[in-house]
This record gives structure tokens, C-alpha cells and sequence, in this order.
């Protein structure tokens, strides 16, 4: 990259040096210091062209502006030329190409208007190009109200060059300081060092200008002495800092909030103020003659009428963005609200500014409780911890994703995803996060069944080989009790050996059930009455219930639908459940109830096994189902059964819940309805063999 400072300050010292060796020549030195004053202004005219597509918005503007500048000084520099050397009018300091000049050299401190540093916005910049446009126009007739009228009557042509000679200088000498802050402004962004070489070339311009306006006041200045270079070194420090200006960056798709105002109308309605102060001061405080004077009225109120036609216009433009910045944010705002997912919006104090309604329904908050209520109060009190590392990522500038739990207004909670951005404003500092956030709670419970799942699969081949490994030796206990039994035995001996054949055959069929289970083969099914099969379980199990202390309880609805399932594996739901009340109720204090209850639920099946033992804790009871998990003491159990009556309930299209109870543990198991049976029969005794 070309260093234009470098070059301009060496083509600034070889003019001077020029210009002092040809201080005998003035004619040679009025050629050459006319054609050198020109080449400075095509500087950061060429660096504008070739960096023309790299900004946009108002750093267009600005840059725009800057141009304008050196285009302008070089039309008047070309007329002032062209009055000295072709038509012999040395220093025209009152025609018209000065006041073109003067205008330019005012545009660096118009330009700051723009404030390119704070906002690129396409949406303002029209506003902020009619804001110089205006601020230029009044320039000119602030220049030409001081120093051009005055400068028409001979008799105070000198008060009028004074006041060039001023003014000159005091506009680099501004324009200095707005510059430098705004680099202050700018901070650490890379338009800081931007602002501060503009500054440097206006410093050594105004250096150069107090000696250039001590000379034209004495009389002694011609166009070729070496204290023109205060008029050629901005042009190269610009084009340096045009050369170094970073570009627009790329614009982002979607709203980014309401747009802060980098430039108001008031500066404007001060600028057009000093409009009839100046104009109709000027004419009551210094008279330069009826026809100046009317000159000069008339210049008034054609500014004032043309300002304030130009102000209306900025105002309209402004209000069209206003009115297209609003429809578009409404625009999105109805979209957030259709949204399903949860939107917030946190200032970066900490105080909601926005939720859409899903997040307010999900929480379970009105708009106007969240406005007033500390985001931290949303996080329950197990994922605060998450807290000060989410803020410090936030204020890091970078975008967070991460997993919480929410709490609702009435206490109870939800597990989230959390995906958070900072939004950050043209400064590069973060004024909001916008966090878009997913309720996983039914998320987390299909993630936990199929974990369940999987393992349930994994263990399958285990489970398998030992059952065909107790399968075996079952058979040839049943086959040797069927041999004992052919023989006459004591009635006491045959009772014993009865109740072993039918815990083998038991047993057999809870091997043939868990080998169906796990290599989910088809077994067969026939309509059955669910009232028989559950009054079958429980004769099987009474004795054992009587001797243990506890009470059965059975209550069987009247009506009842048949239903398609294989009776075996019903029966083994129901016994598992059964033994499982039993144990649950073995140590415990007080009455102890057996309920077992059959009814419909819409066109189901159900039967409730009840009981009044210590209940099942919240804690684990997402856990019950689980391959290997049990609440009982270890050894009293390998923890397949609940796990087991669950499979089979689900291959029977049906479901095993736990359900609520004040007391004890109620389990529920339902099966899908396949019509009524007939009139009903006799009620016969069920049989006390299991399923035999």
C-alpha cells in the first residue's frame, strides 16, 4: 500500500524548495505553483476511485464527502489559475472560485456529520448526505455574507481579507479537532488511526496557513510560495487515511435493532439561525452601500427559503426510513411472536426488553412481569451456576450455546437448550444478547427410552444364554417329579411334590417368556377375559399372601372387553407385580393391603395392583423399568421383572405405568379392548394351577 503521507510531505518539501530556488523568477514560480497546486487534490481523488465499491452507508458518505472536497478546491484551483495566467488577474480573493474553495476546505468538519465510525447504515444515509448537503449550502452563504460582500467595497477590502486570513486557518485548525475527537471517540477500532492522519495533514496545513495569512495581510504572498504546501498536505494525508480505512464490513441479514441517531436536525435549525443573524446583522452593523446591501438581503432570504425547504426534505426522508424501519421491525416482531420456539431479549444491564409469546406462556410470566424481573430469576436454582461463565462469554463477543433448567413462575421447571448471541453496535460494543430457547423436556425422555432401550438390547444376549442354561436343568427336574408322582406317596409328601412341579413348570414358563422377550419372538394370542386370568394369578399367589399378613383385596368390574393376548405372559405381568407388593410390604409397620382392581378405561382393559408399602421415591421412579435396577436389598433380586412385564405390556400394544397414590404404589397395566363376549356363563372356581 502506497504511504501518501510519506509522498505528500516529500512533494511538499521539493515545492518549497522549487519555489525558494525560483524567488527571482515570479512569473516561472506563478506557472509552476498554479500547475503544482493542482496535483494534490488527485490524490485521494484516485485512491477514492480505486477504493469506491469498499464502503457503503454513511462511510460511503463520508468518503463521498471527502472527495467532494478535493474536486471542488480543484475546480477553483483551476478558475483561480485561470484568472491569474490567461487573464492577468493575480489574487482574485473576492470572485466567485474562492467561495467554491472556501466551501471545500469547510467539508473534513462537515464530513464528521457522517460519524462513519459509530454507524454504516444504508438507512440513514441519505439523511446524513441531505445534513452535509445543507450544512454546505449555509457555508457558503456564511462566506460570502463575511468576507466576499465586504471584500466588493473598496473601502473595506482590507477588513475583508483580514477575516480571510482567519477564517483560513481556523477552519484546518477545527477541522483538527474534530478529527482528533473523534478518533477519541473511535477508540480501538480501526478508524481511529483513520482520523488521527486527516488531523496531522490539517495540523501542518494550519501551520503553513498562519504564515500564508501573514503574508497575504502584508501584501507579500503570490501564488508559488513555499507556504502553499499548507494547502497540499491534507490531500495527501487524506488519501493516506482513504488508503488505511477499513471497509464496510459485509451487511448482516435481519434486524438489528432500532437505529440510534448519529446526527440531528437541531444542528441544522442552529446552522440556519445564524442565517439572518449574520445576513441582517451584517447589513445594520456594517453598510457597504444600497446595492450591496440589497445584494446581501436578498442572499438572506434566499437561503433562509432554500435551507428550510432542504431541512423539510431531510425531515421527510428521515420520517419515510423511520416509517420503513418500523414496518420492518413489526414485520419481524409478529414473526418472533408466531415463532414456537422461546425469544429473549436482555439489555446489557440485565433488564428483559423483549419476549415473544411463547416464551411468556412457557414461563408462565406476563410481558409486564418480565420487563421488571432479573433474567437470573428465570434460571433455576441448579444451573445458576452456569451463570457468571454464560456472562463472560456473552461480553467476549461470542455466541453461547448451552443446556439449563427454567423455572417457571409457579415453582416447577424445565430442562432448555439455550442458544445466545450478543448483538453489538457499530462501535463494536454489546448493547443487547438475544437468546433463543427450546423446551427438551420430552426431548430428554425419548433420549432416556432409548438409552433404556439400547441397554435393554445389549444385555439381550446375556439374558439369553442364561435362560437356555437354566432351561435345561429345569426339564430334568420336571421329568424326575413326574416319575415320583406315578408312585403312591404319603398325601403330606404328595402335596410337597405338587407345589415343586408347578414352581418348575413356573419357572419354565418365566425362561420361554424372558427368551421371547429378548429375541422378541412371536407368540401366540387368543381373546381371553382378563377377570379369569387376574383371579387366576392371585389364587396362585393367596397362600403366600395369607402367611406374609397381608390382605387381599379384589375388585373385579362387571363388565368387562375381552382381550387378544397370550395368557401365559399376562399371567407373569400380573405375578410379578403381585410378588412385587409383597415384598415392597414385608418389613413395613401397620395395616397391610393388597388391592387388585379391574376396570375400563374409554374402551381398555385395566387392572391396578395396589399397595401400602413405603411408595416408590420421585426421585427414582423414572428409573423403575430399568434391566438390573431394583429398590430392595441387594441379593433379593436381579431387577428384570418390572423391566420384563414392561416388554411384554408394549408387545401387547398395551402400557405399564406407575400412577399416583396417596398411599403405597399403585402400577396400572392396560390393554387394548377387542369386544364383549357373549351372556355371561356360571362363574366357575378358578383353577389353582398356574395357567394349567
Amino acid at each position: 500500500m502506497m504511504n501518501w503521507a510519506v509522498i505528500g510531505l516529500v512533494y511538499a518539501g521539493a515545492y518549497a524548495a522549487l519555489m525558494t530556488a525560483l524567488a527571482d523568477q515570479p512569473s516561472m514560480r506563478l506557472i509552476v505553483g498554479n500547475a503544482a497546486l493542482m496535483l494534490p487534490p488527485l490524490a485521494p481523488l484516485a485512491v477514492l476511485a480505486r477504493r469506491r465499491r469498499a464502503w457503503r452507508g454513511r462511510q460511503s458518505v463520508f468518503w463521498w464527502t471527502i472527495g467532494a472536497w478535493a474536486a471542488l478546491w480543484l475546480f477553483g484551483q483551476v478558475f483561480w489559475a485561470s484568472d491569474e495566467l490567461m487573464r492577468a488577474t493575480p489574487q482574485s480573493w473576492f470572485r466567485w472560485p474562492i467561495i467554491v474553495q472556501l466551501c471545500a476546505s469547510a467539508l473534513p468538519l462537515i464530513a464528521l456529520v457522517a460519524w462513519p465510525h459509530r454507524a454504516a447504515s444504508d438507512d440513514t444515509a441519505i439523511t446524513v448526505a441531505l445534513d452535509i448537503a445543507v450544512l454546505l449550502f449555509l457555508t457558503g452563504f456564511l462566506y460570502w455574507s463575511l468576507i466576499i460582500a465586504p471584500g466588493m467595497h473598496a473601502e473595506h477590502a482590507a477588513l475583508a481579507l483580514r477575516s480571510l486570513a482567519t477564517i483560513g486557518p481556523l477552519v484546518r485548525l477545527a477541522a483538527m479537532i474534530g478529527l482528533l475527537c473523534a478518533s477519541i471517540s473511535a477508540g480501538k477500532s480501526a478508524w481511529a488511526p483513520v482520523y488521527r492522519g486527516m488531523a496531522a495533514g490539517m495540523a501542518l496545513a494550519f501551520a503553513a496557513l498562519i504564515v500564508l495569512s501573514w503574508a497575504t495581510v502584508r501584501g507579500d504572498y503570490q501564488t508559488g510560495s513555499p507556504s502553499d504546501i499548507g494547502w497540499m498536505l491534507p490531500f495527501f494525508f487524506a488519501a493516506w487515511a482513504a488508503s488505511a480505512a477499513p471497509a464496510t464490513p459485509p451487511a448482516v441479514r435481519g434486524f438489528a435493532g432500532a437505529v440510534r441517531p448519529q446526527s440531528s436536525p437541531m444542528l441544522l435549525f442552529l446552522a440556519l439561525l445564524a442565517v439572518p443573524i449574520v445576513g441582517y446583522g451584517s447589513v445594520s452593523v456594517l453598510s457597504l452601500g444600497p446595492e450591496i446591501d440589497r445584494m446581501r438581503e436578498v442572499a438572506t432570504a434566499f437561503t433562509l427559503v432554500c435551507g428550510i425547504g432542504l431541512i423539510m426534505l431531510r425531515l421527510r426522508v428521515e420520517r419515510a426510513a423511520s416509517e420503513q424501519a418500523g414496518q420492518r421491525a413489526r414485520l419481524l416482531a409478529t414473526a418472533c411472536e408466531q415463532a414456537g420456539e422461546l425469544i429473549v431479549i436482555v439489555e446489557r444491564s440485565g433488564r428483559i426488553e423483549y419476549a415473544n409469546d411463547a416464551f411468556c406462556r412457557a414461563t408462565g410470566y406476563v410481558p409486564e412481569e418480565l420487563l421488571a424481573l432479573p433474567p437470573a430469576s428465570l434460571v433455576a436454582e441448579e444451573s445458576k451456576g452456569s451463570i457468571p461463565a454464560f456472562n463472560e462469554s456473552i461480553r467476549a463477543r461470542k455466541i453461547v450455546r448451552i443446556n439449563l433448567a427454567i423455572a417457571r413462575r409457579d415453582g416447577s421447571m424445565f430442562q432448555a437448550a439455550c442458544a445466545a448471541a450478543p448483538i453489538v453496535d457499530a462501535s463494536g460494543r454489546v448493547t443487547h444478547f438475544v437468546s433463543v430457547i427450546r423446551d427438551v423436556t420430552e426431548e430428554l425422555r425419548l433420549r432416556e427410552q432409548l438409552v433404556r432401550s439400547e441397554r435393554l438390547s445389549a444385555i439381550g444376549g446375556f439374558v439369553s444364554g442364561v435362560a437356555l442354561e437354566i432351561n435345561n436343568p429345569l426339564q430334568s427336574m420336571i421329568g424326575t417329579l413326574e416319575l415320583a408322582l406315578a408312585d403312591p406317596h404319603a398325601a403330606a409328601l404328595r402335596a410337597d411334590l405338587e407345589r415343586m412341579r408347578f414352581d418348575a413348570g413356573r419357572t419354565v414358563r418365566i425362561v420361554c417368556n424372558l427368551l421371547t422377550f429378548v429375541q422378541q419372538a412371536p407368540t401366540e394370542r387368543v381373546l381371553i377375559d382378563l377377570n379369569d386370568v387376574v383371579k387366576a394369578t392371585t389364587a396362585v399367589r393367596a397362600y403366600e399372601l395369607e402367611l406374609a399378613g397381608i390382605e387381599l383385596r379384589e375388585d373385579y368390574a362387571a363388565m368387562m372387553p375381552l382381550v387378544l393376548a397370550n395368557r401365559d405372559e399376562i399371567q407373569q405381568v400380573l405375578l410379578s407385580l403381585i410378588v412385587n407388593a409383597q415384598q415392597a410390604m414385608a418389613d413395613g409397620a401397620g395395616t397391610r393391603v393388597l388391592r387388585v382392581r379391574t376396570h375400563m378405561i374409554d374402551a381398555d382393559a385395566v387392572v391396578d395392583v395396589h399397595d401400602t408399602g413405603p411408595g416408590i421415591p420421585d426421585a427414582i421412579a423414572g428409573k423403575i423399568f430399568e434391566p438390573f435396577f431394583s429398590t430392595r436389598r441387594a441379593g433379593s433380586g436381579p431387577g428384570l421383572g418390572l423391566s420384563l412385564a414392561l416388554g411384554i405390556a408394549h408387545a401387547h400394544r398395551g402400557t405399564l405405568d406407575l400412577v399416583p397414590s396417596t398411599v403405597g404404589t399403585c402400577f396400572r397395566l392396560t390393554l387394548p379392548g377387542a369386544g364383549f363376549p357373549g351372556p355371561a356363563l356360571p362363574h366357575t372356581p378358578a383353577r389353582a394351577a398356574f395357567g394349567g
